[in-house]
């Protein structure tokens, strides 16, 4: 909020909003409720998106954890799945605890290889965790560091009866990004996909979630930069 010259009150609006509405927020809506432009309700949303995303930072996931990778893009004609054109590899972890998954975590990849997975999977599960994925090569040595249950598994219902919880978090934050923002570019699908973990990771604390968000916005690190948000900076 450093230099605004927006009313703290639209600020207010619409990090309730984003902090609250489980499916995510069409910031065009938002922007005609709130009384604002779209290009300034846009920045302020990534603004908000940038500090769920540093908050998560603070975590990792712990116990047992179920991990996959999905590609995430438009529908084009071509491969479909691993190895798709023009689609962004996307790793999704969630800890799962006996009651049902606890928190969540989704980061952009460069490829689906053995060495890019474990640098995310290190700064995303807490060491001694058990991760079970599917049968790709770069699982083993990728996930070399934890107790890996490696699963060979067919395509169709196999995964997901395998891997129940990831897919149906992968399902969601496709249905988010297709039925609220309509498409999000490859530049910033990262911000859109900590908004929807840490949502999800909260979910359980209705009634305080308009507080958390407030205090991770003032604590965040270096506020986001119009410049720095559309590449000219």
């Amino acid at each position: 909020m450093e230099k605004t010259q927006t009313p703290l009150r639209a600020w207010f609006w619409l990090i309730f909003l984003m902090a609250n509405m489980k499916t995510g927020v069409s910031i065009l809506g938002a922007a005609r409720l709130i009384g604002i432009s779209y290009k300034r309700a846009w920045l302020i949303s990534h603004k908000i998106r940038a500090a769920m995303g540093q908050r998560d930072t603070r975590y990792k996931l712990t116990g047992l954890i179920e991990l996959d990778d999905s590609y995430f893009g438009s529908s084009k004609s071509g491969k479909r799945g691993r190895g798709a054109d023009c689609k962004t590899p996307v790793l999704i972890g969630v800890s799962v605890g006996e009651k049902g998954p606890i928190h969540a975590s989704m980061r952009v990849l460069e490829g689906v290889k053995a060495d890019q997975i474990k640098e995310v999977a290190n700064q995303t599960i807490n060491a001694g965790s058990s991760v079970k994925t599917d049968g790709l090569g770069s699982y083993r040595s990728g996930l070399s560091g934890f107790e890996h249950d490696r699963m060979v598994l067919g395509s169709g219902p196999a995964a997901s009866e395998k891997l129940p919880w990831v897919h149906i978090l992968i399902a969601n934050v496709k249905g988010m990004l297709r039925g609220v923002h309509h498409g999000v570019s490859s530049d910033h699908l990262q911000p859109y996909l900590s908004e929807f973990c840490w949502r999800f990771s909260r979910r359980h604390f209705e009634g305080e979630l308009f507080n958390r968000l407030l205090w991770a916005c003032i604590t965040g690190g270096d506020p986001l930069t119009w410049a720095q948000l559309v590449g000219t900076s």
